[in-house]
């Protein structure tokens, strides 16, 4: 319900957080260097597939880390997670922040309030990159457990195997909480 006011316009910007399209875009990417540089097409697909294959293990992976939290009720700071609850069966019973631009209004964080107080919300979890106020306030007078998730990845190395570890981490961190 929630998603139907997101405040990311028409398109939800956090696509890199659906397993599909990171692998539909592994082969993209693969066929334009391909393209461009023809002599090591073989290379370029390979490494795609070696990747494809690496998500689809961590899928399974990420998948066995949420099977005993399925159907937990949490929160989540901002809407951004549409692709990841997607792809993993997992859905927040809402966000704080309807968007990352701006922050709630006091309705907003006593609608949510109310809604941790009174649907059995188990978790709330907050990002790095925004106010962990906001959700102190949310859990003022609760026993509901906190988190911190990261979609951006923030602290992890840049590198072949960061986009399998945020998610991993995504999922530990949501399991961890719940």
């Amino acid at each position: 319900d929630d998603h139907d006011d997101h405040a990311h316009g028409e398109h939800d910007p956090h696509a890199w957080l659906s397993t599909e399209n990171a692998k539909t875009w592994l082969n993209l990417i693969a066929g334009r260097l391909s393209a461009a540089d023809p002599d090591n097409a073989g290379e370029y697909f390979a490494n795609a597939q070696a990747a494809i294959a690496e998500i689809n293990d961590a899928i399974k992976e990420i998948n066995d880390i949420l099977d005993p939290v399925r159907g937990k009720k949490f929160i989540v700071f901002h809407d951004a997670y549409q692709y990841f609850e997607t792809s993993f069966d997992v859905h927040a019973s809402g966000a704080i922040a309807l968007g990352d631009a701006s922050d709630p209004s006091p309705a907003r964080v006593a609608e949510i309030q109310n809604r941790v107080r009174g649907e059995g919300i188990h978790c709330v979890l907050s990002e790095p990159q925004f106010n962990p106020g906001l959700v102190k306030t949310v859990l003022e007078g609760t026993d509901v457990s906190r988190g911190v998730i990261d979609p951006l990845g923030s602290t992890l190395e840049p590198g072949p195997k960061l986009y399998v570890t945020l998610l991993r981490n995504m999922a530990k961190t949501l399991a961890g909480c719940l």
